[in-house]
């Protein structure tokens, strides 16, 4: 992987050739992130303080893109090496709180306006989504709490950044990838946890008399039970309230059921990416999804490890 330095003139320069990386992209939540190391020299201290965003590029394709956070010169016996650590570019709407607001008839294009291109990103693919006639926005709330909410209510996607650095506000599915029998994969472990995972959400508006359940049917099915009850303000409404049962159930059931498998090759997906998997050892086949993706090299090995979540849920309302 090559890697590359801006600094917030708009300079770009190319770091010493890199020594190690540790990529790793998600779905939003928790952020991406990347280090890279490479050998130090002392005329690379004033570029490296002035740095405010990386890019990595592997097979010409950029793989990450992202802020600096920090940077470590470390000098010791194997000589000056430097590091380098940041996050995605979801980085820069967690890092902002909002003002309280009351929104009535709002829309994607006014949220990107106010929530998303001030704070530094720039690169955005929308989608049709409706507009809310009642959305809040409490003093505090992140920008990319914002926009996830927003995009999940109207249009029932979450955001999330492709490795090039685009904001996908649009659904878009990654690439579509398949595993099979003749894929090199070094280890392969299959989880399923069932703490925590909500089965059934009853949503109560006191103020109005009304209730919306919203039941995990595939966790029912399993036989298991794990049932909560929330409260919400006069001024959610029936559609809110489903959604808010949904997105407790949804959360609930991230990273809890997945299959994770570790490939020799460099970058062999990223996170959104559709995966079609067939893994008759273990008795697995189907549609996956990645979850999180890892990619690393370093003196003692290369790689890229993998999070699949199985595609499709069922959350029922009554």
């Amino acid at each position: 992987m090559k890697g590359y330095l801006t600094d917030s003139a708009g300079a770009v320069w190319a770091l010493p050739t890199l020594l190690s990386w540790d990529v790793k992209h998600g779905l939003g939540e928790p952020c991406d992130a990347f280090e890279v190391s490479f050998a130090y020299a002392k005329e690379l201290l004033p570029l490296l303080y002035g740095a405010v965003r990386f890019r990595g590029e592997y097979g010409g394709e950029t793989v990450f893109r992202g802020v600096v956070d920090e940077y470590e010169v470390t000098a010791d016996g194997t000589g000056l090496t430097a590091a380098v650590r940041g996050r995605g570019l979801a980085a820069l709407l967690l890092d902002n709180q909002c003002e309280a607001a009351q929104y009535a008839g709002v829309g994607l294009d006014y949220i990107v306006r106010h929530h998303v291109t001030p704070w530094g990103v720039h690169d955005v693919k929308t989608g049709a989504m409706a507009a809310l006639g009642d959305f809040t926005v409490t003093s505090g709330d992140s920008q990319w709490s914002v926009l996830k909410r927003f995009c999940r209510f109207a249009g029932g996607v979450r955001p999330r950044f492709a490795p090039d650095g685009v904001l996908l506000l649009n659904g878009q599915d990654g690439a579509a990838r398949a595993i099979g029998p003749g894929t090199a994969v070094t280890a392969a472990v299959i989880r399923d946890s069932r703490y925590g995972v909500i089965s059934e959400v009853l949503v109560k508006n006191k103020a109005r008399g009304s209730a919306e359940t919203v039941k995990n049917a595939a966790y029912l099915a399993r036989g298991a039970r794990c049932r909560r009850v929330l409260a919400v303000p006069r001024r959610i409404g029936g559609d809110a309230m489903r959604y808010t049962a949904q997105y407790q159930i949804e959360e609930s059931e991230r990273g809890k059921r997945t299959v994770e498998l570790t490939l020799p090759a460099q970058f062999a997906a990223f996170a959104g990416d559709r995966v079609s998997l067939t893994a008759p050892a273990v008795g697995l086949s189907g549609d996956y999804r990645v979850y999180e993706s890892r990619c690393w090299a370093d003196e003692n090995g290369a790689g890229t490890a993998l999070t699949l979540e199985e595609r499709g849920t069922d959350h029922v309302a009554e």
